[in-house]
This record gives C-alpha cells, structure tokens and sequence, in this order.
C-alpha cells in the first residue's frame, strides 16, 4: 500500500509540474509580418465647407477652389461673416515615389435641416492627379480637394444647415 501511495503522490506532483510549467521563447515568433511597406494611408484633416451665404430667387452655385478661394454664381449672394469656408485637406501616408491617382465619387445630395437638398459635385486636387508622394511615413502628403455646390430655388433649397457624405478614392498605382 505505501508503494501505491508514493506512486500517487510523485503522478500528482508530476501533473501540478505540468499544469504551472510556462513556455519559454527565445524570440517571437515569425508567423506575423510586418506591415506593408508599399500601403497607403488616408486621414481627414479638414472637412469641406461652403460658409454663409444669402440665397436669392433663382438659386445657383458656390465653388470652393482647392486652394480655399470661395465665388458664387446666379442668385447666391456670399457673406463673410459668421462662418469659415475651406477646402478638404486630405493626408495621405505612402512610401516615397508612391503614384497616387484620385477618382471622385458620383455627385452627392446633401440633405437640408430644413428640408430640401443641394448637389454637391468634387473638384479638382491639388497636387493634381496622379501624383508622387515624397515624403517619408510618418510624414503625410496633404491633398487639397474643392467642390461646387448647386443651390436650387428657395423651395426646393430652403435656408439650413445642408450635410451629407462624398466619395473619393485614392489609388496606389
């Protein structure tokens, strides 16, 4: 009977060994590789704006250029106070060399606070696509993007805060 005890007693020790016992690694291991050197990378850092403005009887359209100038035409009278216009500033993170082409997305209808819609269509970038990156990441490539917007007559583009989403797609070439 002692026998079989000590036998129980060296099994349990053996198993509480294995159970505790932790893995030791002299180095990670190599299944995860690291990130892709030749990806991009695309950050909002300023959203499009159109700012304040007076509609008229006929309605028309406010463009916001790629380097921020702000006209209007038809009825649209633009006022400078109470709100900022810009253009989007969009970042991109790609290695150096990288040709980058931009392709706008399909007009979009941006739905008013009061009711109604106006089309916003994008405009052209700057720098113009396609176009090489230069820098290295972590450094970005700032990509300025404008956009018009088309106002109809007051009925059916009534006074409000207008939002809405557009679409651009950066492609690595």
């Amino acid at each position: 009977m002692k026998k079989f005890r000590h036998g129980i007693v060296k099994y349990i020790i053996l198993l509480l060994a294995i159970a505790f016992s932790t893995d030791v690694k002299a180095q990670d291991p190599t299944d995860s590789l690291p990130g892709d050197p030749g990806a991009i990378y695309v950050y909002t850092y300023q959203n499009l704006q159109f700012g304040v403005f007076a509609q008229g009887g006929s309605g028309g359209t406010i463009t916001v250029s790629n380097s921020g100038g702000r006209s209007a035409t038809g009825s649209i009278i633009l006022i400078n106070q109470g709100g900022s216009f810009f253009q989007s500033i969009i970042d991109v993170e790609a290695a150096p060399g990288s040709l980058i082409s931009i392709t706008n997305g399909a007009d979009a209808t941006l739905t008013g606070s009061n009711g109604g819609t106006v089309t916003l269509t994008i405009g052209n970038s700057d720098p113009t696509s396609p176009f090489n990156t230069s820098v290295s990441p972590p450094a970005r490539t700032p990509v300025n993007i404008g956009g018009t917007l088309t106002i109809g007559n007051p009925a059916a583009s009534p006074p409000g805060v207008y939002t809405g989403v557009f679409y651009i797609t950066f492609n690595q070439e």
